[in-house]
């Protein structure tokens, strides 16, 4: 009897499970764009250049942009995404100073306090951050001897404007092995040397992101007015993102270039 009923439960248990509807699964998120991580986990709400910048996987990227665009802050987030969500990242920082670039390594660090990371500073670098995934930030000084120093999977230049050809040439194949990112970020200067260059080549494996002092409805209009006033060719290098030639300046490029111009 008892063995009658386990073989009638069985086949109810055969019946109920045969006729229950079969639930679709669950299809996977997308992957967040790090432009929604930034707003989303740290009340960063960018703009719509500042979200381009954020979101774009071009592995040549360049950024021409005025004073006060919120580069720095741009650059630290998607330098800190990209070392949370990738370990063993080695992300180099190169600008004029190393204070310079410590100060986005410094911004870089106060968003994974916020985030409650556990960080540590990269061992023999005094502005770096290390991450517990393996991956590391960290500056390098404005040199030819830093390219004896580590291998890039990332390499960002800060005010690359500022950075002489020679020490950009010299740590840019860092990234060679790795094939790694370059990310170059200036306001204009002169109209000369490796930023102007790359802005101006036609070399498509480079993502161009322009942004002038229009994008930007929170910069004091009086302010830029008196800095008009004062240097017209400095107004426009900073805030208008202009390649323009010092006014004390006795040769303009366009001079030369009309100069040295073979004749037809």
């Amino acid at each position: 009897m008892d063995t009658q009923f386990c073989r009638l439960g069985a086949a109810f248990i055969d019946i109920v499970q045969t006729a229950a509807p079969v639930r679709p699964e669950t299809p996977p998120e997308p992957p967040q764009k790090t432009s929604e991580w930034a707003e989303k986990q740290l009340n960063f709400v960018p703009s719509a250049k500042q979200a381009e910048v954020l979101d774009s996987n071009a592995r040549y990227l360049i950024l021409c942009c005025n004073r006060q665009w919120g580069k720095t802050t741009t650059i630290a987030l998607k330098a800190l995404h990209r070392a949370i969500t990738r370990p063993n990242e080695t992300i180099v920082i190169l600008s004029r100073s190393k204070l310079q670039a410590g100060i986005l390594i410094e911004r870089a660090r106060l968003f994974a306090v916020r985030l409650m990371l556990n960080i540590k500073r990269v061992l023999g670098h005094q502005f770096s951050l290390q991450l517990e995934n393996g991956s590391q930030i960290f500056a390098v000084a404005h040199t030819t001897d830093t390219s004896v120093g580590p291998t890039a999977t990332v390499l960002i230049v800060d005010e690359a404007a500022l950075v002489k050809d020679v020490v950009y040439f010299s740590v840019s194949p860092t990234t060679a092995r790795t094939h790694g990112d370059i990310w170059l970020m200036s306001t204009p200067r002169r109209p000369a040397g490796f930023f102007c260059n790359v802005w101006h080549s036609d070399d498509k494996r480079w993502h161009k992101i322009f942004s002038t002092v229009e994008d930007c409805p929170d910069i004091d209009p009086a302010f830029l007015e008196m800095q008009k006033k004062i240097d017209e060719v400095k107004y426009a290098q900073d805030f208008l993102c202009e390649f323009r030639q010092p006014a004390d300046r006795l040769f303009t490029a366009e001079m030369l270039d009309r100069m040295t111009r073979p004749r037809t």
